[in-house]
């Protein structure tokens, strides 16, 4: 399944936006206030769900930000959870880092689809990491999977092109 199918539809991708966003303003206790202007060291782990039949956007299970960097690996013991990605704000896999995890297990031809990478990280990414079956990525420029900036096949860890660095707004990771 791949996320090109599903374009035109918009209202699974707008349920996920709401969600991330939503989760965004409820976890800011878990975060110093910032300089107006700039973007904190924030760490982050996001958890999401299986893609369901019909769906184009994996739901988002949990969502939780700090500014230290020893706390990036905590998830909330109620879900079990297999590490997917990490995306960095920096090239070689430095700065701030989010880990996206799996509820359901690794990766599988249906990959994880994230519609909006969340305020946090639009524009931001600079290089990744995959972990286990996940092998695939492809890259948008938009939300809701519009204009493919980034496709890599078969690959574990990398920098994103200058053409795509710093520009990613959504993207879905599998295993090709």
């Amino acid at each position: 399944m791949s996320p090109r199918k599903f374009c035109g539809r918009a209202t699974a991708a707008a349920a996920v936006t709401a969600t991330l966003l939503a989760l965004t303003g409820a976890n800011s206790s878990t975060a110093s206030a910032a300089t107006p202007g700039t973007r904190e060291a924030r760490n982050c782990v996001i958890v999401l769900d299986r893609l369901q039949p019909g769906e184009t956007s994996s739901r988002v299970l949990s969502r939780t930000c700090t500014t230290d960097t020893g706390s990036a690996q905590a998830q909330p013991s109620s879900i079990q959870s297999t590490l997917l990605m990490t995306w960095y704000a920096d090239a070689n896999q430095g700065g701030a880092s989010t880990q996206i995890r799996g509820s359901s297990g690794g990766c599988d031809a249906s990959g994880y689809g994230i519609a909006y990478v969340g305020d946090d990280w639009n524009d931001r990414i600079s290089s990744y990491k995959l972990f286990g079956t996940c092998n695939t990525i492809d890259a948008y420029d938009t939300s809701n999977y519009g204009n493919e900036i980034y496709f890599c096949g078969i690959c574990s860890a990398d920098n994103i092109p200058w053409s795509a660095n710093d520009r990613i707004s959504s993207m879905w990771v599998k295993h090709w």
